[in-house]
């Protein structure tokens, strides 16, 4: 590879944007890994190519054998989505049951959770931190022989489809068009889902305008004024290889006309906020990004969700019409900016290696960062830290260190990683840097040492802001240190109210900086809370709305301990449906909600179809019956004897139909008017009181 300094000058990364079109490098396309199943040998892989083992030597379904997924040496963006290697890539024209279990099967729930967070073996599962909530201890249990996932504080979990489904926030068939992507199989001849564009759909068509705006930089004579302007920011030709950077020329319809030749859809490319429609009155759609270096922004698997535009120096757009200077794509189902990170997917691993990850504020700083070596820094996308990513961060690092110009570290940004940092357990520090210097300009001026130093010097954030809180108020003698003291416990007074351990350290330093009691400073806090409660209170007047009513299945009380048992075990064991269907028949059912799914599973058996989890997902419409269903059916995979307690939930059936039949002849026995009519109801009873001992017996005999 040619050294880094060579496409510096603007003139020489001219040359070398020559003939360099886009299919030779493009930055994010992986070959595809090929699976090396090694016999009885769990050693580290051998040496030569860079090989990646499934998340944490999990050896998958391979018997007696570990799967390593093998990745040709790369640059470029590691993506956590590979297709998996062992999966044919086969068209299916049939059973889409069938198909959606060779989906499931194709997509070990360890290998696809683990391309979202950390896992680590415990035992026979894999635990990390939930990423549903702010888990503080890891909570959460992937299971690789059920092939289902459970967060024990939360109570969040289901198979590999509910995880896709709650983490990408998509619908079920999204949710099975991921994973069969993933897995190689084709969903062409299957029927598309009417709900309107897919999730990916929508990530088709983002890759497909990277490639576009890429090979404009790269191949076109439209690209050469963003080709001088990436030659004056001294980035490579490989950092712009790597992160897939391209230009959006200076028209209002080059976007446009490019996806008519390629018959890409006008209404997708609006649907992810590539083009808008012209005003009323005016037909056709117009380019939102135009004269623009673009910066693809990818998601953690590596997957571009969305795009920021960095307007030329130079361009009229700018000249004659305002016009901010960087503008990112807009909110659409795939790409919110309070959730992205710049650079996530390539910083991922070597955070991991550096213990931390580092987050600046600019794309070019995130690129001159990874140029020199350091790959552990992301961006923001023009805002300020916030909760949406603490949640995504700690499933990459568990320190993350802030950076700020000297000059710039301004007190709401402090203030608010304070409060970030007092709610998480996230290790949060700040560095700074050199006054007047952003990191890419530090960079490039001095090379990566300073930068580095200052990164691995961070201190944490409230020490960071007792520095500058005491700075600011030392001078004013004991009044300064109460104001020094107030502006701290301000900040601190915004945090939940709980005792953490974190904040009992917090206060301890503070009393320890003032030479008070901790008492006192804790006194001072509470009557901050109350105050700020207080204020907040008359700001925000509780609101009472009207309770939506219950869904009826979830509003009839608990339900009988056998009706129960018998929706575990039919859950857990599908066979003793075709028994339960002879049995016991439907109107036994008397809870709402389980009556609603004996009364499913009994359809599915009729229609001759697989009556069991997967198959209910497609036929109850209702979420919160759904994670009820996944909890009665782990109920029952625990029960050791199905089809022997199955025996026993029918005698207990039996018992209350015919206590019920008792009951009611006994009623009618008592309104009973005539000697003949009571005769026929005595006789009645008398049989129904033998059969009634016959349950008692069967009931002795199961037990």
């Amino acid at each position: 590879m040619r050294p880094l300094t060579e496409f510096h000058n603007p003139s020489t990364i001219r040359e070398g944007f020559k003939g360099q079109g886009f299919a030779a490098i493009e930055p994010t396309r992986i070959q595809q890994p090929r699976t090396e199943v090694r016999r009885n040998n769990l050693s580290n892989p051998r040496k030569g190519s860079e090989e990646v083992p499934t998340p944490h030597a999990y050896t998958g379904n391979t018997r007696g054998a570990q799967a390593v997924i093998v990745l040709p040496r790369m640059t470029g963006a590691a993506l956590l989505w590979p297709s998996v290697p062992s999966a044919p890539r086969c068209s299916v024209n049939g059973d889409r049951d069938a198909l959606k279990q060779q989906i499931k099967e194709a997509n070990d729930i360890v290998d696809v959770v683990g391309g979202y967070m950390s896992l680590r073996p415990v035992g026979p599962t894999f635990k990390g931190l939930c990423p549903f909530h702010d888990d503080k201890h890891p909570s959460f249990d992937v299971d690789p022989r059920r092939q289902r996932y459970r967060c024990w504080a939360c109570g969040k979990h289901g198979d590999v489809f509910n995880f896709v489904q709650e983490h990408e926030k998509i619908s079920f068939p999204e949710a099975l068009e991921l994973l069969a992507r993933r897995a190689g199989i084709s969903l062409e001849k299957i029927q598309k889902f009417p709900q309107g564009p897919s999730r990916t759909g929508m990530l088709d068509v983002m890759r497909w305008a990277a490639e576009q705006f890429q090979s404009c930089l790269l191949d076109s004579p439209l690209g050469e004024n963003a080709r001088d302007y990436l030659g004056e920011r001294k980035l490579s030709l490989g950092t712009i290889r790597q992160f897939g950077l391209g230009y959006a020329p200076d028209s209002w319809e080059w976007l446009v006309q490019q996806a008519v030749n390629a018959e890409k859809p006008a209404d997708m490319l609006e649907t992810v906020g590539l083009i808008a429609k012209r005003d009323e009155g005016k037909r056709g759609y117009y380019d939102r990004f135009r004269d623009r270096v673009m910066f693809p922004i990818r998601d953690l698997q590596g997957r571009i969700v969305g795009f920021g535009g960095r307007i030329l120096p130079s361009s009229p757009v700018s000249a004659d019409r305002p016009s901010p200077k960087y503008y990112n794509s807009a909110e659409t189902a795939l790409f919110s900016k309070s959730d992205q990170l710049y650079g996530i997917d390539q910083a991922r691993q070597a955070a991991g290696k550096a213990g931390y990850l580092a987050i600046v504020e600019g794309y070019t700083d995130v690129l001159m960062a990874h140029q020199h070596g350091i790959s552990q820094v992301v961006a923001t996308m023009g805002t300020a830290l916030n909760a949406r990513h603490i949640k995504k961060l700690r499933g990459v690092a568990s320190r993350v260190v802030l950076v700020f110009d000297a000059d710039a570290g301004g007190e709401g940004g402090v203030n608010r990683a304070l409060d970030l940092f007092v709610k998480s357990d996230l290790d949060l520090r700040i560095a700074t840097l050199p006054e007047g210097l952003d990191p890419c300009d530090l960079l490039s001026a001095q090379g990566p040492e300073p930068f580095r130093k200052a990164l691995e010097s961070a201190v944490d954030v409230f020490e960071y802001k007792m520095q500058r809180a005491w700075a600011k108020h030392a001078g004013r003698g004991l009044e300064g240190q109460r104001q020094a003291a107030e502006e701290i416990l301000g900040v601190l007074a915004l945090a939940p109210n709980e005792r953490s351990v974190k904040l009992e350290l917090m206060v301890n330093r503070i009393a320890h900086r003032l030479l008070i009691k901790e008492e006192t400073v804790w006194a001072r806090l509470t009557e901050l809370r109350s105050v700020r409660k207080d204020a907040d209170s008359r700001e925000n007047p509780p609101v009472v709305e009207a309770q939506a009513p219950a869904a009826p299945e979830m509003r009839s009380g608990p339900p009988a301990p056998h009706e129960r048992e018998l929706v575990e075990l039919l859950l857990a064991e599908p066979a003793l449906v075709s028994r339960s269907v002879v049995e016991l028949p439907l109107e036994e059912m008397e809870h709402p909600g389980l009556y609603k799914v004996i009364e499913s599973l009994y359809r599915l058996h009729a229609l001759g179809q697989p009556a069991d989890l997967d198959h209910l997902r497609d036929v109850l419409d209702n979420e919160r019956l759904w994670d009820k269903l996944q909890d009665l059916q782990l109920q029952g995979l625990d029960c050791p004897d199905r089809p022997d307690v199955f025996r026993k939930v029918m005698v207990r059936f039996r018992e209350r139909r015919l206590q019920r039949r008792k009951q009611a002849l006994i009623n009618q026995l008592q309104q009973a008017a005539d000697e003949a009519t009571k005769l026929t109801l005595l006789r009645q009873l008398r049989d129904l009181s033998q059969n009634e001992n016959q349950a008692r017996g069967d009931t002795d005999d199961a037990a």
